[in-house]
């Protein structure tokens, strides 16, 4: 049982690599044989990782048809993006009453694994980094409901954010942009002006969405 539990955790991160680095796009479908041998796995674990992907919303099931991978409409798009808005304003509230800039450390391994990703080019690294730094700083407010719904939200999150990475490092050459980004923000936390942090957390929340919802659009297209 234990070896069957490794290797469906071990499909599950790889597969979850190969739609977050863009390899597989919105729409494509799974073939199952070729896929359990590029793993080196049999079928029972690859299904199992299949249903986890399933339930994380990166794939859907068609009856007789087996597996694809999401693609994601503009109200999805709207609904995702609106709700982690909320939700982040949500937890700044809680940040910003503490004035503690210690709050912020866990941030700074993060964001050194985001850079180091972004220089070797391992987009499916930089999503991580990504949904792990929203994550931590949501985590850092102390409030357990706010962060088991903000985690389910990210989950969802990930096409979003592979869309944008994958964007990014078409037209930009390199995956620097959303790290740079990412460090300003942080800057702007530790800065401690609560109206400079809810600006630009507002700012960095509607460029994630227009790019998003751009980079979705020219992904689902096959551009």
């Amino acid at each position: 049982m234990i070896v069957q539990e490794s290797l469906v955790s071990l499909a599950t991160t790889e597969i979850r690599k190969l739609i977050v680095s863009g390899e597989l796009a919105p729409g494509d479908k799974l073939n199952e044989p070729p896929l359990a041998e590029r793993l080196g796995i049999s079928r029972p674990p690859l299904r199992e990782a299949l249903r986890t992907l399933e339930s994380e919303g990166l794939l859907e099931q068609s009856p007789r048809r087996g597996y694809r991978v999401v693609s994601m409409t503009e109200t999805d798009i709207n609904e995702i993006y609106s709700l982690r808005r909320a939700l982040e304003m949500f937890a700044l509230d809680y940040l910003l009453a503490r004035k503690d800039p210690a709050t912020y450390a866990p941030l700074d391994p993060i964001m050194k694994a985001m850079r180091a990703a972004a220089k070797r080019g391992d987009r499916a690294a930089v999503v991580q980094a990504n949904i792990d730094f929203h994550t931590a700083l949501v985590d850092a407010a102390g409030h357990r409901r706010l962060s088991d719904t903000y985690r389910s939200l990210m989950l969802q999150m990930q096409l979003c954010m592979a869309a944008n990475v994958l964007n990014e490092a078409r037209t930009k050459g390199d995956l620097t942009k959303g790290v740079d980004r990412h460090t300003e923000l942080l800057a702007c936390l530790r800065s401690g002006d609560p109206e400079r942090i809810r600006r630009e957390f507002e700012e960095h929340g509607e460029r994630d969405y227009l790019e998003g919802e751009t980079a979705l659009e020219q992904r689902a297209a096959g551009a």
